[in-house]
């Protein structure tokens, strides 16, 4: 087996969600230490600057607070214990911005500080009815490990600017992806709206007059700072990226089906066709290699990192069908992936054990 343990492609979210969980927890009578050894997070992880952990080991946390609390809305409750500075940089642009329109925007632009997810990113807009419309990517297929995710995450943008008015701000309506779950009702009582499922997006529809009501925590030079610390630190973020890492970010989003062409790619990373294909080839690659460099860190990190059917797996990479998955599979790393998730599954559970415990400041 050749497979090289490597930092997860599939993404990372600031260590500061984790305390927002342990709070939570915490809140509700269960004691947080014994869950974060579990999963090797140590308190001093959660107080060090900058320290994130991987997307899939934060799904995997998610659910086994869900199973500890035996309450499968657990990520609302998540979403409203994210206090205003939880959010990091973000957060503080987005505080003083000078309405509370520009303060969700604001916040959703920077998404990035505190969490990069390779699926896509959340965007924020007006409607034709001058509606704010706030829009979480999608993470389909959905399952028991990452529904809890849309859930926080949509409560969290509402609590943020309920945290901001002062007020108990509805949104007008909810969309989500997954299908109607068993907890429905706890969804409509804390969103006080209609909520729909089985949407084509997970996204908050919130009144017009968002845009006009003024942010009574809006500072204007307060906001001018932190945006330009924000845009400094997104710029330090990016510089550090080769070429091959832009293509990742901009392909990843769009590999279900056909991947995206080398054109667009090259117009999405601010370069030419002509131009991208240069450097690739300086670095002595193509533009196809790299696609299926892209397609074998993912399908590594997928199987290993995730519990999702390799059906699921092959359509998430764009394979016609399951079989032409594990053939690739087994190209790139000598082994197929239902060893590979076993081994690996063994290795995970040997290192869970309570005796073998031993909390980390390790932020993969």
């Amino acid at each position: 087996m050749r497979i090289n343990t490597r930092q997860n492609r599939l993404g990372d979210i600031s260590a500061t969600y984790v305390a927002v969980m342990a709070r939570t927890l915490e809140e509700r009578g269960i004691p947080s230490a014994p869950w974060l050894a579990r999963f090797r997070i140590s308190r001093g992880l959660l107080a060090t600057p900058g320290a994130r952990i991987s997307i899939p080991r934060f799904m995997r946390m998610g659910h086994a607070a869900i199973g500890l609390s035996e309450d499968p809305a657990l990520g609302l409750a998540f979403g409203e214990n994210t206090r205003l500075t939880d959010m990091g940089f973000a957060g503080m642009a987005a505080i003083s911005a000078p309405t509370l329109g520009a303060a969700l925007r604001t916040l959703i632009r920077f998404e990035r500080l505190t969490s990069y997810n390779s699926r896509g990113h959340s965007s924020c807009a007006r409607d034709d009815e001058g509606r704010t419309q706030a829009t979480f990517y999608s993470i389909s297929p959905y399952n028991r490990y990452n529904c809890f995710v849309v859930d926080s995450i949509l409560a969290g943008w509402v609590q943020f600017l309920r945290q901001l008015s002062g007020e108990q701000l509805t949104p007008q309506e909810v969309h989500i992806e997954y299908a109607l779950p068993d907890y429905e009702e706890a969804l409509q009582q804390w969103f006080q709206c209609d909520v729909f499922f089985s949407s084509n997006q997970n996204k908050l529809v919130l009144p017009p007059q968002l845009d006009q009501q003024q942010n009574p925590m809006a500072e204007p030079a307060l906001h001018r700072i932190m945006v330009g610390q924000c845009e400094r630190e997104h710029q330090m973020m990016a510089s550090g990226w080769n070429v091959i890492q832009r293509i990742r970010d901009a392909v990843t989003p769009h590999m279900k089906g056909e991947p995206p062409n080398m054109a667009d790619v090259a117009a999405s990373v601010g370069t030419t066709q002509w131009g991208l294909r240069r450097s690739l080839a300086e670095q002595g690659t193509s533009y196809r290699a790299v696609l299926d460099i892209i397609r074998s860190e993912l399908a590594q990190d997928y199987v290993r990192d995730t519990t999702l059917s390799f059906t699921d797996i092959a359509d998430l990479l764009g394979f016609a069908n399951p079989s032409a998955f594990h053939r690739a599979f087994q190209r790139w790393f000598g082994v197929t992936p239902g060893d590979y998730r076993k081994s690996t599954g063994e290795q995970e559970a040997h290192m869970s054990m309570p005796s073998s415990v031993s909390p980390s400041s390790s932020s993969s």
